[in-house]
C-alpha cells in the first residue's frame, strides 16, 4: 500500500493534483504520520458515506476519537431519531427564516468596506457574514464575531496536527455554550416552567437551534448537556468555517477568470451555477474521518478494523469516471446533472447544506451588484489543513 503525506508542501500547494493522483494510482493510501487511510475514488467515497456497517461515525469525524456515540456521532438506525430533532429546522424551507438577516448583514458589511476601496475580504466579509448568520441561526449573540473567528481559526489550525490544542479550543467553546444553555434554563425557571417545549421557542426561550435542541425529546427524554454541546459545536464550526470558505472559493474562481465575473454580472442567475460548480470543484470540506467497522478490502488492499479513514471529496468530485471535463471550472453544467458530494451523502448528509447555499447566494449576489469592479490584487492563501479548503487571506480591490 502506498504511503503518502498530505501535509507535504507539494500536497498542500496543489490539493487537486495530489488527490487526483491518489485516486488514479492508489485509491487506498496510508498516511504514516497520524496513522490513517485515505479514499479518493468516487465509488469508494460514496460507499463510505452510505455503508455504516463498514464505516462508522460512532467515534466522530475527526482523526482523534472522542465523544463516542454522542449526538451526531452515531450510526443509523439510532442516529435517524436524533437527526429528526433538527431536520425540519435546517430544511430548505426552514433556513429561509434567516434570509432577511443574511441580506441585512451582507449589505451592512459592504457598506463598511466599500469606502476602503481595497483590503482582505476574509476578515472583512468572508468570515463575519457566516459568523453572524450562524449566531442568529443558533441563537447566540451576533456581536461576538472576533470571539467566534478566534475559535474557528484555532480549530482549523489544530484539527489534525495538534489534537490536544484542539481539545482546549473545544473546552473554551463548551464553556460558552454552557452559559447560553444556563441562560435559557433560568428563563424557564423565571416563567415557572418545569420543562421546555417546542412552543416555548421564540417566546420564553429565544429563537434559534439551541432552544430547539433543548426543547426536543429524544428517546423519550431531553438531550443531556454533553449531547447539546456536541451538536451545537457541529453546527457552529461548520456554519462559520465551511460557509465562509464556500463564499470566497466561489468568488476566487470567478475573479481568477474575469470573463466569468463578467458573465455573472451580465446574468446574475449564474450565481447559483457558480456555487454548485464551486462545491464540486473546490469543496471547502475536503473530507472527514470515519472508523473502519470491520476489515475492508479494496482493490486487493486491506484497511484494518478500527482504522481511521479520511475520505477525499476533492478526489471524488473530480473523478473522470463520473464527471465530464472534471478539472475545469464551468458555469454551463446543467443543474442536477452532476452527482458531486460536497455535503456528503446518506444519513450524515450535512445538515447545514441549505444554509450554506442560501448564504453564498445572497452574499455573491450582493457583491456582484454592489462591487462590480471587484478584482484580485494578490495571492489568495488557504489554511494549511489536510481536510479543509478554507481561505486564510483574500487580497482584493473594488474601487
Amino acid at each position: 500500500m502506498k504511503l503518502v503525506d498530505p501535509e507535504s508542501p507539494q500536497a498542500l500547494a496543489d490539493r487537486a493534483s495530489f488527490y487526483n493522483q491518489l485516486r488514479d494510482e492508489s485509491p487506498v493510501a496510508r498516511v504514516e504520520r497520524g496513522d490513517y487511510y485515505i479514499l479518493s475514488r468516487y465509488q469508494d467515497v460514496d460507499d463510505l458515506l452510505r455503508r455504516h456497517d463498514r464505516y462508522s461515525k460512532a467515534w466522530g469525524s475527526q482523526l482523534a476519537m472522542f465523544e463516542h456515540n454522542i449526538g451526531m456521532n452515531q450510526d443509523p438506525p439510532t442516529f435517524d431519531a436524533f437527526r429528526a430533532i433538527y431536520a425540519g429546522y435546517m430544511s430548505p424551507r426552514g433556513v429561509q427564516r434567516w434570509s432577511a438577516d443574511c441580506h441585512r448583514i451582507a449589505n451592512e458589511l459592504i457598506d463598511q468596506i466599500e469606502p476602503l476601496g481595497a483590503g482582505d475580504l476574509q476578515p472583512l466579509f468572508g468570515k463575519p457574514l457566516p459568523a453572524r448568520v450562524t449566531a442568529i441561526a443558533l441563537g447566540l449573540p451576533e456581536d461576538q464575531v472576533d470571539r467566534y473567528r478566534a475559535w474557528t481559526d484555532a480549530f482549523l489550525r489544530t484539527m489534525i496536527g495538534d489534537p490536544e490544542a484542539q481539545a482546549r479550543v473545544i473546552e473554551e467553546m463548551y464553556a460558552f455554550f454552557d452559559e447560553q444553555i444556563a441562560q435559557r434554563r433560568e428563563a424557564l425557571r423565571a416563567a415557572h416552567l418545569a420543562q421546555p417545549a417546542p412552543e416555548h421557542v421564540g417566546g420564553v426561550l429565544p429563537g434559534g437551534l439551541i432552544s430547539v435542541l433543548m426543547s426536543a425529546r429524544y428517546q423519550d427524554r431531553y438531550l443531556n448537556d454533553h449531547e447539546l454541546r456536541r451538536t451545537i459545536r457541529g453546527f457552529f464550526i461548520g456554519g462559520v468555517d465551511t460557509t465562509g470558505g464556500l463564499i470566497l472559493n466561489v468568488l476566487y474562481r470567478l475573479l481568477e477568470r474575469p470573463e466569468l465575473w463578467q458573465a455573472v454580472q451580465a446574468d446574475p442567475a449564474l450565481v447559483e451555477a457558480a456555487i454548485e460548480e464551486s462545491l464540486r470543484f473546490d469543496p471547502p470540506a475536503i473530507g472527514m474521518f470515519r472508523g473502519a467497522a470491520r476489515p475492508i478490502e479494496i482493490d486487493g488492499e486491506t484497511i484494518p478494523e478500527g482504522a481511521r479513514v479520511l475520505y477525499s471529496l476533492t478526489g471524488a468530485n473530480r473523478d473522470p469516471a463520473v464527471f465530464e471535463d472534471p478539472d475545469t471550472f464551468r458555469l454551463d453544467r446543467k443543474p442536477g446533472a452532476t452527482r458531486s458530494l460536497p455535503f456528503g451523502a446518506g444519513a450524515h448528509f450535512c445538515p447545514g447544506a441549505w444554509t450554506a447555499r442560501l448564504e453564498a447566494r445572497i452574499a455573491l449576489e450582493a457583491l456582484v451588484r454592489r462591487l462590480p469592479k471587484l478584482r484580485l490584487t494578490g495571492e489568495v492563501t488557504h489554511f494549511e489543513v489536510v481536510n479543509f479548503w478554507v481561505v486564510r487571506s483574500f487580497p482584493a480591490a473594488w474601487d
